[in-house]
């Protein structure tokens, strides 16, 4: 019987002051070198550089050309030794990171500095110190900067591109788009790179994108042209080309006649008031299974669109599946009534065969869900990727997609991101999984507030026995990006939805067919239904379980509904084989959500979910220092717990908030630098007291004498902090669950710490959600009495 989950807001927790327990040494160990011969070679090599340079400029100027205020330079570095920084912009220090490129050697990275031309002797006297000077500990000055250092050389263009392979494939002839990004600095305002952009011949050809520490160009200019923007601006963070979005529509529709028996099994709520956003191709709302929840009014285009309608074919798809879902399933269950309680909007940000951007594809996203948030739709979903990969790091158009959620600190949007698709064509029927793991999720789904939607597929029955399919029941679609390239950046895809299947046939190789596909609303008025398949089908039916989680829980914010639908989420039997847990997350992430499970509690399933916002900094004597942390000594059936004894039930904890994003070079290389803030959290064990518990994680509380059981989860601390919907679960006997009743929330490490707290938000919101799950015995009331008891009113009821 379906129950309401248990709501509580921020009720139970007590902020309490943090302070992490220290953390044990990384073992990395500094390179040893000859401390005279090291100081000898990089002051010789630096020197010749900066010379070398400065001489150049000067050239310039005396041809009256545009002139950088400093030099770039390459630090051939350890790749275990990548500083931090070095040197805050615009300080007495004079050097900034501008980038760090792996150029596949064993050991070494370039890391590419900027150093103004008046601070040029910078690491010139970094080495002088380090040659003659001792810390107090013995050790030479500067020692972490200097011993990883292999060799200087000048920063070339090639450098400072997305990669020198790329740059070389740069026709000579002809004018391309690129976005140029650009780190904050005193000496570069808008108007002086305009003109310095104006002064070289290169277009400007849209207003900047504006993030927090970088801001990003979009120009047109030649190679040559480009080769010519390190020496006449300063605090480039990186040049990339422009790619455009694009959508991998499914196959050609085939005939269906089912649409007026559909729309004969449906009811409309002409008062729902949940409305998911479609981000895409516009939408044909005249179609009679659309036009009941999706009127004009709600039809809107973003900058750089035409019309609102549908010319792709792929937004009105998507639309009936956020609206109706597959509709293979009406079809072949007529008897059954389907009652919808939500509704639609639509705003068109691809008009087909628009190929000359006059925006960033980034500002159309920050257009496209403002507009659909002011028609009411806090649930959105956006299936159009940019078809290159970027290793996991922050684009323009990801960090515009994290900007817009975060939306000033609000954090009341949900948007499900498509993690892109791999074409027929590129499918290895011989094993599909190698295709999934060697193209990577696809921008901007590598942004950290999206939730981002992989495909799965249970379809397998092909009525041609031509046609084999690849994937078995339960299986990663053939259709689906991973995160497996990235290196262990980050969780993508967070959840996997029904995408369809890939068939094999020997005379037409890997193909899609409309047996494995599901079948969703045409713009094609003579054929009004059409298959449709891959991650953009997975999307859609996620943004409808978005809703139906609303609609049912109408007072959870988007940050709850986000983290229902991972602490939903199962792996399949399928998905199990895949033995390695990282190589599973890279592929499915979480698993499948369980609809009932994201909708309702049970009577052997009880969901606790508190919203609640924490501060995570707080100004301390010499600068900002950890804030609060939240403890949560949960209402717990304890009784019953110790009575059930050995019978064996499972805790599972999600934690979802968002970050403000900052996009440049540290927020790209580092997963503390580019959220605002980070959290995490942990759980009592079984064999530790309360206070034994409260020291383990936070030093104002006394000394640290216990150590934390990382085994008992089944995610691991370190995978599940990938990301900012943190989901992970213990299977243990009941009578050690009854004694695991306490939760911290915590923060970690942010941008948000470096800056004057005055000057930033320095709050996070966020959703907690814990849920007992048992396999014999019935949970639920206990669960609310002991709610009741402790809150003294009711929570819950029957649904």
């Amino acid at each position: 019987m379906h129950k309401k989950h248990f709501f509580l807001s921020n009720n139970i927790a007590e902020a309490r002051g943090f302070s992490p327990q220290k953390q044990g040494f990384d073992g990395h160990t500094l390179p040893s070198k000859d401390r005279a011969a090291q100081a000898s070679m990089v002051k010789e090599q630096y020197v010749a550089v900066v010379n070398q340079i400065v001489t150049h400029l000067e050239e310039r100027e005396k041809q009256g050309q545009p002139v950088a205020n400093g030099i770039y330079v390459d630090l051939k570095m350890d790749k275990s030794f990548i500083p931090d920084s070095l040197g805050k912009q615009d300080s007495p220090k004079g050097a900034t990171i501008m980038k760090v490129t792996d150029n596949g050697e064993e050991n070494d990275v370039d890391v590419t500095v900027y150093v103004k031309k008046d601070k040029k002797d910078w690491l010139k006297n970094k080495v002088d110190d380090y040659s003659s000077k001792n810390t107090a500990k013995g050790k030479p000055c500067n020692e972490r900067l200097i011993a990883p250092i292999n060799g200087v050389e000048a920063t070339d263009i090639r450098t400072l591109y997305v990669s020198a392979e790329e740059f070389d494939t740069i026709p000579e002839e002809g004018s391309y788009i690129y976005e140029l990004w650009m780190s904050h600095s005193k000496e570069n305002s808008q108007e002086r790179i305009e003109n310095t952009l104006h002064q070289l011949g290169i277009e400007k050809m849209a207003e900047p994108l504006l993030f927090d520490g970088v801001d990003v160009w979009l120009i047109k200019s030649t190679k040559q042209q480009l080769c010519t923007l390190p020496l006449s601006l300063g605090y480039i963070e990186g040049i990339r080309p422009y790619h455009k979005p694009s959508i991998l529509t499914s196959s050609n529709p085939e005939k269906r006649e089912w649409s007026e028996l559909i729309k004969g099994e449906i009811t409309y709520d002409e008062d729902a008031d949940v409305i998911v956003g479609i981000l895409d191709s516009g939408v044909n709302n005249a179609h009679e299974l659309l036009k009941p929840a999706l009127p004009d009014e709600r039809m809107d285009v973003a900058i750089g669109v035409l019309e609102a309608t549908d010319k792709t074919d792929h937004g009105t798809g998507m639309a009936g599946l956020a609206l109706l879902g597959d509709l293979t399933n009406i079809a072949y269950q007529r008897e059954t009534p389907v009652a919808v309680h939500h509704a639609l909007s639509s705003v068109k940000i691809y008009e087909a065969g628009y190929e000359t951007p006059k925006e960033f594809y980034g500002a159309v996203i920050e257009e496209a869900i403002g507009k659909a948030s002011d028609m009411g739709a806090s649930i959105q979903c956006m299936a159009i990727t940019d078809e290159s990969a970027y290793n996991g790091i922050a684009t323009s158009s990801s960090a515009a997609l994290d900007e817009s959620i975060y939306h000033q600190g609000q954090c009341d949007r949900l948007v499900l991101v498509s993690a892109g698709n791999i074409q027929t064509p590129d499918v290895d029927h011989n094993n599909y999984i190698e295709s999934c793991k060697a193209n990577a999720v696809q921008s901007p789904a590598q942004a950290w507030n999206a939730l981002t939607v992989g495909a799965y597929t249970e379809k397998t029955l092909v009525g041609d026995e031509s046609f084999k399919p690849l994937a078995a029941p339960g299986g990663v679609s053939p259709y689906s990006c991973s995160s497996y390239p990235w290196h262990e950046k980050r969780n993508k895809p967070e959840i996997v939805m029904e995408g369809g299947n890939v068939a094999y046939h020997d005379l037409l190789r890997e193909t899609s067919h409309s047996d494995l596909s599901l079948v969703t609303t045409s713009n094609e008025q003579e054929e009004p239904l059409e298959p449709f398949n891959a991650t953009s089908a997975a999307t859609g039916l996620a943004a409808r379980l978005a809703a139906q989680i609303k609609v049912e829980n109408p007072q959870l914010s988007m940050l709850s509904i986000r983290g229902l639908m991972v602490h939903s989420a199962r792996w399949t039997d399928e998905m199990m084989r895949i033995n390695n847990v990282e190589e599973r997350m890279t592929l499915c992430g979480y698993g499948v959500p369980d609809e009932n499970a994201a909708v309702y509690s049970n009577e052997k399933c009880a969901t606790y979910i508190f919203e609640n916002q924490l501060e995570p900094y707080t100004q301390g004597d010499s600068g900002n220092i950890y804030g609060k942390m939240h403890y949560y000594d949960l209402p717990w059936p304890k009784e019953l717990l110790e009575d059930m004894g050995d019978e064996y039930v499972r805790i599972r904890i999600t934690l979802s908030y968002y970050v403000k994003p900052s996009p440049g070079y540290a927020g790209r290389t580092s997963k503390y630098r580019y959220p605002s803030a980070t959290l995490h959290f942990d759980l009592k064990t079984a064999t530790e007291t309360e206070e034994e518990f409260l020291c383990r994680r936070n030093r104002q509380e006394g000394e640290k004498t216990t150590q934390n059981d990382a085994t008992r989860w089944n995610v691991k601390q370190q995978k599940r902090e990938r990301g900012t919907v943190q989901s992970d679960w213990i299977e243990c006997t009941a009578a050690d669950l009854a004694e695991m009743d306490k939760i911290v929330v915590f923060p970690g490490q942010g941008w948000w710490k470096e800056r004057k707290l005055d000057n930033v938000d320095n709050s996070v919101p966020y959703s907690l959600i814990v849920s007992i799950e048992t396999k014999e015995t019935d949970i639920y009331n206990a669960v609310e009495t002991a709610i009741s008891n402790r809150i003294g009113v009711p929570i819950a009821q029957e649904v």
